[in-house]
């Protein structure tokens, strides 16, 4: 017996990983319930359990990928804004961008993502920047 990731969208299981599985081959599927969800920071956001959820996936994915010091996220009101906070953001950039993109063609989810040195953030510190504020005050979902 093999496993493979797959997403339920539109009614279909699809899956979100390469596979080369013979038309009409059965399979049994076992899915992550609720208790899957419960992170500590889940409830504090009020955003859709589909955000949340993608961006739990978008949080252990960049993991794999990017040393990240924290993500925040800010809700606003007409949405939310990712900050995934680095030592160094050149590094960083383009991998996370590309676990943001997959997300979104994977969950059907974007997600408005910057990627920010410590550097910089503590220079929006000192200048007293409402950004760093917004930032500081966001939910870590790190």
């Amino acid at each position: 017996m093999k496993s493979l990731r797959v997403i339920f969208k539109n009614g279909v299981f699809v899956p979100v990983e390469p596979c080369s599985i013979p038309e009409g081959t059965e399979g049994i599927v076992v899915y992550a319930g609720e208790e899957a969800t419960s992170v500590s920071w889940w409830n504090r956001l009020s955003l859709s359990d589909d955000k949340k959820r993608a961006l739990k996936q978008f949080s252990e994915n960049l993991k794999r990928r990017v040393f990240y010091n924290d993500i925040k996220v800010v809700e606003k009101d007409e949405g939310f804004e990712v900050f995934v906070l680095v030592e160094d953001e050149t590094v960083a950039l383009r991998p996370a961008m590309e676990e943001a993109l997959k997300i979104y063609e994977e969950m059907g989810v974007y997600i408005p993502l910057q990627v920010i040195s410590e550097r910089r953030l503590n220079r929006w510190r000192e200048m007293g920047s409402s950004v760093y504020r917004e930032i500081e005050e966001g939910v870590s979902i790190k």
